[in-house]
């Protein structure tokens, strides 16, 4: 093929790729064929790539990223310079020795870190799946790697899917396959996907090369929620959406096998979500460039010799430390959550420290301050409220220290003759254990998990006695006013408009009521079909056409499904349109918020407001019947929206819109618990200094209760807004003017409020304040996450794979252990590297540019040096390098137990690295390179010393200065430190003597024979080490009276370190009630 050709089919190919609707065929009449006459030739096949690097181009590539930092270019450059004879101020290859040391470190790292992709990729490109071949008329097992856009791909039970494939057959006779979406959003409960429509037939064998049709569909995007395309099969158009789409990283199960068609190999939604780690600088790297940037402002004063001003393993020592507070965090037992095996996790490698700088949290509630599990506590039908009041005791009874279990709603199926309830207080002899039983359970199922939300709290519910009496006089009616009667159809719309399935993870799974087990998609409806069942409104089985309950008395009911108006953020409801078995009409039984639900009756809505007071959470049921025209209109033209690709979503929600009209109101209320131990975390939190803002989608009534529960709220200083309202705050002309009364506030409750308003709260004040913000969510807010400084997800029941959790910088199991990670492991983590950063300038300064500096007035500034030039690379790499190190990893200044009982701590520790804490530390450095220098030169003015005689005394003190001066900023001594001061003094002197005993021509014209060994001879060696050690460390004096006559409130915590615990604990006692 000629270049001409090459770049016009690229060009082709490109055109392709960018169209907004996508045709695809069949691969199968082109199997064999050479690549230019594959249709589908154009789309990218299946293999991944992450791997930043090549063999060929590692170098090049690798140093080009390293030299995007300003140091190393820095570095080079003065390495560069000494090759230059007139301005070299160090042996050429000597000088070159430091900065290769350091980026090949670097280099390594980056390829190891490279190199696990690449093992990654090569994993999950040869997984095997199976393709169909049309030569062999069967599907064969291949690899994911070979899967291609227009293939005909078989998934298995359990099995992943390998791409984004158009479901087009399975082995169910209803036409569906069930799939786990846990690798994608997190959730672990069962999905369906439903066979293209028009393409359901009940052949158990699927032929692909029967399909004759094309696939018209979208232009990748990232929504994993939406999807939409049209199949045409001859000429009439059959619309498909995302409920029958098998996404990249699913999994089938309780599906035999499914079948489907490839529209997206490498461009699958997985893949675009997948943007990778973001890079995050922290708050003290930024300071620590306006550090460096004053360091070159001094070298330019002293460019004669002052290279290393600038600590050229400082990057490294940095990235050595984070990863060891890293380690110290993921594995502290105290952010390990038991009932849930996980424990913390860290995405983001450079941002420990700013968890010591937070200063606004942004905090979800559903799944972060609350258990995410829902509690059937209130209902209201027909105007009457029933409020189940053994529920609420039920959930005081259910704590997680318990050694007893409450035990319930263990009973055989309903009577079929119904209940028979004369008085209140008599109740079936199958429930009289609810009442006041409180036994220990040692049965084995007893506390069983019957779906991935539940727990016995929320799948076991104890009837309301009023209520039973109702529905036993409903079921005693006749049966024509059994179907009008408002308590039977609010308990069928509970069973029946959901998306919750009958799981059969069990092969021999038996159609009673004590054995189902139910997969739903929220928390909320599994709470209400557990409700629906406890009243003896059980759910049997649920298909794409049909949905089965057992009546009170035992009857089975199958209702056919007609449509399903799934739920979606504008609406803010879901709607089930079933034919009735019994009265062949067509029902209407809508779910949704509160707020969303037209003409709401009087007594209804002030139940509503009630509950909200009570902080439960609100949904109403509404029922309405549909005339055999009217459905008959709607239904053509909701099949019209289905096969629309243009504006198809838009369509389909006025379809949905025109049929959710007239409705008649029942409403419910669950209650979703506190998580344990939030109240005291997020007072913590405000004690520490931290504001604290909840923003939630719940109705203002509901989200104030929660508040108050959880200690968010007080009486004065607090700021409640709603969705709308903050709408028009956040507007450009008014953000300033809410930002500064939001300032004001200590604490800010957002309620009613979109996912889109939550991440724009948190750019607008991080933006506008200048302020370190912190975003925790334990659900799916992936935008505000991301536009936080720090994002932490959180856990809970759903494990590291909900979407908060992936694309977050931390991850904790609960939000209870916020308040260790921020107060105790955030402030060590700042604290230890701002003192080990300014601690490198110290040593920098001190130990060579002055000491050089002020020799060059005794050389006449000729760039000569008074020490070796190999013992001036040993002393930074070596001999003070890891002292540091270990004070960056391991120094505690308080205790843990002291930073979680005075939370005040955290705020005061936030000043640990500031600008004049810098300048104090130079000219403390300046200090000390001037007694160290002037101290042995006036001690050996007049004698006939050579300049390396005069060098070693100046090298020795430093040594000795450096770490004396280190051991002062030790707060918590260990054996480690010990081991790690003593050894670089030892090492020091090791090398030195082996050096100057055998290096005679190592640094030619030089010679630094036996220097040491003479020095060490001499009294006057060990007078001047000593007094000028003693003198250089004098400003400590006025340190420590400092400390005496005014401690700060960190010298204070320190001392409480020094009593006892139980002094300590009662001192912290008296001091939080005062």
């Amino acid at each position: 093929m000629s270049p001409l050709a090459v770049v016009r089919d690229a060009l082709r190919g490109q055109r392709a790729r960018e169209k907004d609707l996508r045709n695809l065929v069949s691969n199968l009449p082109y199997e064999g064929l050479e690549k230019a006459k594959q249709p589908n030739r154009y789309f990218p096949d299946n293999a991944i790539k992450t791997t930043k690097y090549t063999l060929l181009l590692f170098i090049p590539m690798n140093l080009f990223e390293q030299f995007h930092r300003l140091a190393n270019i820095y570095f080079v450059g003065l390495a560069i310079l000494n090759f230059v004879p007139v301005v070299n101020a160090f042996q050429p290859e000597v000088a070159l020795i430091p900065i290769c040391v350091i980026m090949s470190l670097t280099a390594l790292k980056d390829a190891w870190e490279d190199f696990r992709r690449y093992q990654s990729d090569r994993k999950l490109n040869n997984t095997p799946c199976f393709i169909y071949s049309r030569k062999e008329k069967q599907f064969m097992e291949q690899r994911w790697k070979d899967v291609r856009v227009g293939d005909f791909v078989k998934v298995v039970c359990n099995e992943i899917v390998p791409a984004d494939l158009l479901l087009l057959h399975t082995s169910d006779p209803n036409c569906v396959c069930h799939i786990e979406t846990a690798n994608l959003d997190g959730e672990t409960n069962l999905k369906q996907r439903r066979v293209v429509p028009g393409l359901c037939i009940s052949d158990p064998e699927f032929e692909p090369e029967s399909f004759k049709g094309i696939v018209v569909c979208e232009k990748p995007n990232n929504n994993l929620n939406h999807f939409k395309c049209y199949e045409k099969p001859d000429k009439e158009k059959v619309g498909a959406g995302i409920e029958s789409l098998l996404l990249r990283g699913c999994t089938v199960r309780n599906t035999d096998h499914a079948v489907g068609f490839v529209v997206y190999a490498h461009e699958t939604k997985s893949m675009l979500n997948n943007n990778g780690p973001r890079y995050k600088r922290s708050k003290l790297e930024r300071k620590l460039n306006t550090d460096v940037f004053f360091c070159v402002i001094l070298l330019i004063v002293m460019c004669l010799i002052g290279a290393v001003l600038i600590p050229i393993s400082l990057y490294v020592s940095i990235e050595l430390v984070k990863i060891a507070q890293i380690f110290f965090i993921t594995n502290d037992i105290d952010l390990y959550n038991e009932e849930t095996d996980s424990r913390m996790q860290c995405k983001a490698l450079n941002i420990t420290e700013d968890l010591g700088q937070i200063e606004y949290i942004f905090s979800d509630k559903t799944g972060t301050l609350t258990e995410n599990k829902m509690v059937f506590r209130r209902c209201s039908i027909m105007g009457t409220e029933y409020p189940h009041k053994e529920n609420v005791r039920l959930a005081v009874l259910d704590e997680p220290d318990s050694e007893e279990e409450v035990v319930f709603n263990q009973r055989p199926r309903p009577p079929q003759t119904g209940w028979s309830l004369d008085s209140e207080d008599t109740i079936p002899e199958d429930m009289q254990h609810h009442h006041g039983s409180r036994r220990k359970s040692n049965v084995p199922g007893n506390a069983q998990s019957d779906v991935a939300f539940s727990s016995p709290l929320e799948t076991e519910v104890i009837p309301d006695r009023k209520l039973l009496q109702q529905i036993s006089r409903a079921e005693s009616s006749s049966g024509g006013s059994r179907q009008i009667d408002p308590y039977l159809d609010f308990f069928l719309a509970l069973a029946i408009c959901n998306t919750v399935m009958v799981s059969m993870a069990t092969a021999q799974r038996q159609r009673t009521s004590d054995n189902l087990s139910y997969e739903a998609e929220s928390p909320d409806e599994a709470a209400l079909v557990y409700a629906a069942k406890a009243y003896g409104f059980t759910l049997l089985a649920r298909t794409p056409d049909s949905v089965t309950v057992r009546l009170p008395s035992g009857n089975d009911l199958v209702f056919e499904v007609l449509d399903t108006l799934a739920f979606d953020s504008n609406r803010k409801r879901m709607s089930v349109l079933v034919r009735h078995p019994i009265t062949r009409e067509y029902v209407l039984y809508t779910k949704g918020a509160d707020y969303a639900i037209m003409e709401i009756a009087a007594d209804t809505q002030h139940h509503l407001d009630c509950y909200a007071k009570e902080g439960l959470r609100t949904l109403c049921f509404t029922k309405k019947v549909v005339s055999d025209k009217a459905y008959e209109s709607w239904s053509v033209n909701r099949q019209r929206a289905l096969a629309t690709i243009d504006n198809r979503e838009e369509l389909i929600m006025d379809t949905a819109v025109q049929l959710e009209t007239n409705l008649s109101l029942l409403a419910t209320g669950i209650e979703d618990r506190l998580q344990e131990s939030v109240p005291d975390t997020i007072l913590a939190l405000r004690e520490a200094g931290i504001q604290v803002w909840v923003l939630t989608g719940d109705k203002p009534e509901t989200a104030v209760n929660i508040g108050y529960a959880c200690r968010l709220l007080e009486e004065e200083d607090l700021l409640v807004i709603d969705g709308r309202t903050l709408t028009m705050a956040l507007s450009s002309d008014l953000q300033n003017r809410f930002v500064d009364l939001a300032k004001c506030c200590r604490s800010v409750l957002c309620c009613r409020v979109t996912p889109l308003q939550k991440s724009r709260v948190v750019k607008v004040v991080r933006e506008k304040l200048k302020v370190m913000t912190l975003a925790v969510d334990g659900a799916n807010d992936v935008n505000m996450i991301q536009a936080a400084d720090i994002g932490i997800g959180i856990s809970g029941q759903e494990g590291m794979q909900l979407q908060a959790v992936m694309a977050s910088d931390f991850a904790i199991p609960r939000f209870k252990h916020l308040k260790k990670l921020l107060l105790v492991h955030g402030h060590w983590c700042h604290t230890r590297l701002a003192n080990m950063i300014i601690y490198f300038f110290y040593k920098n300064v001190q130990a060579y540019v002055n000491l050089l500096f002020w020799y060059q007035f005794l050389c006449g500034f000729s760039g000569t040096a008074m020490i070796d030039y190999w013992l001036m690379i040993f002393f930074n790499l070596f001999f003070t390098s890891a002292p540091p190190i270990m004070f960056g990893i391991m120094d505690k200044d308080v205790s843990a137990e002291v930073l979680l009982g005075v939370p005040e701590l955290y705020r005061t520790g936030q000043g640990e690295y500031k600008i004049s804490t810098f300048w104090v530390s130079m000219l403390d450095a300046f200090y000390q390179s001037l007694v160290c220098f002037f101290i042995p030169y006036l001690a050996y003015q007049d004698s006939d010393i050579d300049v390396f005689t005069f060098g070693t005394p100046l090298n020795t003190i430093s040594l000795f200065t450096i770490l004396l001066h280190l051991s002062i900023e030790i707060k918590a001594w260990t054996v480690v430190h010990w081991v790690v001061m003593l050894g670089s003094v030892g090492l020091y002197f090791i090398v030195t003597l082996a050096y100057s005993a055998t290096c005679i021509t190592c640094n030619p014209p030089s010679n630094p024979y036996w220097i040491l060994q003479s020095q060490m001879a001499d009294p006057m060696f060990y007078l001047i080490c000593i007094i000028t050690t003693v003198v250089a460390l004098l400003p400590y004096m006025f340190h420590v009276l400092r400390n005496s006559i005014a401690p700060s409130p960190l010298m204070q915590a320190r001392h409480l370190d020094r009593l006892d615990p139980s002094s300590r604990d009662q001192w912290i006692k008296e001091w939080r009630s005062f």
